[in-house]
Order: C-alpha cells, then structure tokens, then sequence
C-alpha cells in the first residue's frame, strides 16, 4: 500500500507535470465508477479548462487545486492499494488499468492507475479542503510539520495496544503505514509488541528519528529508480517486479543488518499484528 514516502512522490511528479498547464479533458476508463462513489465519473468533467495552481500532500492524501471559470475547485486523491498517477506522451500506449485520463494543454497525458480499485477521487467545490472527513481527522503530518516527540509520547502514554499498531493510527502520524512502522521501530531498536504506553521518553525520541530517517531513505530510494524525478513509473515492493530497498521488511529468514556488525546472530523473524505483517529482529529489538 503506498504510504507517505510513495505518496509524496506523486504529489512531486504531479507538481512537476501540472504547474502551468490547463486541462483539455477528463476521460473515464473501465472501473472508475468504483474510484468515484459516491459521485459519478462525469463529476469530474468541471475540470476541464481549469489551470493548476496547487498541491499539497497531507499523510497518504494528494490534494490538488485549479482555477476554474467558476472559481478554485479542488480533487482529493487517495491512492487506496494499488493506486498510481503517471504521465505519458502523445506517442506512449496508454498503462494497462488505467480508470481516469487527464489531458493537458501541453498533449500530455495523466494517467490514474489502479490495479486492485481502491484508490478514491472526489471533487471538493471551492477547494475546502478542510471539510472532508477523511483531512479533518489527521494529525500533524512527519514530513510537513515534524514529529514532536514530547507531544507524541504524551499520546502514546495511555494506548495500550502494542506500538506498532499505534504509530499506524492516521490521527497520531498521518501517512506511517505498515512498511514505514516496521522499519522505523528496527531503526529504533524497539520490540514492535511492546505497548505503546511502556515506551520512555527517551524511547520516542529514537523512534521520531527512526520515523524520520526510514521516510527519507525510503524518498531516496525512489530518486535512485528515477520514480522522483520523471523518468520511471513508481513500483511498489509488493508488485511482482518490485525491488525491496528495506532493511527488514519482507525479510523473513535474514540475518539481521544490525546484529551481523555486532557479531550477533539475530535473524529477521515474521509475526502478525492487527492483520498486517510485522518484521523485527528479536535479539536487538529488546
């Protein structure tokens, strides 16, 4: 599932694709009824003509603004699962699962892609933001505001579920799904079973700058593929052909990174929390 480091690079690529252009038309494709409910693909069609002016990603939501006849309007765009946005010339074939086209003024065109279809796509009249739901409920975004670790041990001072499981909560840190708590907490040298509220402060403090050192490498191996930066489409470590920059995600069996330089024999060992796959090194992550 992309989570914040994924998403930022579409909201980058998006920046990079969009600034200065207008929208010639949107064409729905097979399956975006799906991505649209509950309003109907055509919803979209009062973006045609309007000229981009913004985007700003907060956790794992894009949220994009353009200047209309009638004044700002937004698009609010999750990318669920699967869900991608790519960019292809007049002379490319279009991406296979492609559920919505968006033409540009330049003769480019942008693809939103989705395999699995449950990425989502609303128009926000006026642009407000602010209004859905889904935004008002999130807290301060890692990347954009920084972690406070002060103020995020206070929180996890009274979750009794394991910490793993709390730092995905959206409302504690915005965008940090399964992949960026995994590694974050190996970074940390933390036990993803612990309970969230056993943690001291000092604890927090390596696990904000293991939060924030996970998102930036992982921000840095998507520049090394070219993803960030125009020149490949972004793949995901759970597709076929996806590559694993990670330390010990998906890394089940491994000798463990941190203890192969200690001389240790720590191996990299799967468990299940709330549904999701955890990966933690049992001998260094006390």
């Amino acid at each position: 599932m992309p989570e914040l480091p994924e998403v930022e690079v579409a909201a980058r690529n998006l920046r990079r694709w969009m600034t200065g252009r207008k929208i010639r038309g949107v064409e729905p494709r097979e399956g975006s009824a799906r991505i649209f409910r509950p309003a109907k693909p055509d919803a979209l069609d009062a973006l045609t003509g309007a000229r981009f002016q913004d985007i700003k990603r907060v956790g794992k939501n894009l949220l994009l603004t353009f200047d209309s006849r009638s004044g700002p309007v937004g698009l609010w765009s999750h990318l669920g699962m699967t869900g991608k946005w790519v960019r292809r010339t007049a002379d490319d074939d279009e991406p296979p699962f492609a559920r919505v086209l968006v033409e540009l003024d330049d003769r480019s065109s942008l693809y939103y892609t989705d395999t699995r279809i449950f990425g989502r796509l609303r128009l926000v009249p006026a642009a407000a933001f602010e209004e859905l739901g889904e935004i008002a409920a999130l807290g301060p975004d890692p990347l954009n505001d920084g972690i406070d670790a002060h103020a995020l041990h206070a929180r996890l001072a009274s979750i009794g579920k394991s910490i793993k499981v709390a730092i995905m909560d959206q409302a504690l840190l915005p965008g940090i799904g399964n992949i960026q708590a995994v590694e974050a907490l190996f970074r940390a040298g933390i036990d993803p079973r612990r309970p969230a509220k056993s943690l001291s402060q000092a604890e927090v403090n390596h696990l904000r700058q293991g939060l924030l050192d996970s998102i930036e490498f992982t921000l840095a191996s998507f520049a090394s593929t070219g993803a960030d930066g125009d020149s490949a489409d972004i793949s995901y470590i759970e597709e076929r052909r996806g590559d694993n920059p990670f330390l010990v995600y998906g890394r089940e069996g491994e000798p463990c990174p941190r203890c192969k330089k200690s001389n240790h024999k720590g191996t990299i060992t799967r468990i299940v929390q709330a549904q999701r796959a955890t990966f933690f090194c049992p001998t260094c992550q006390k």
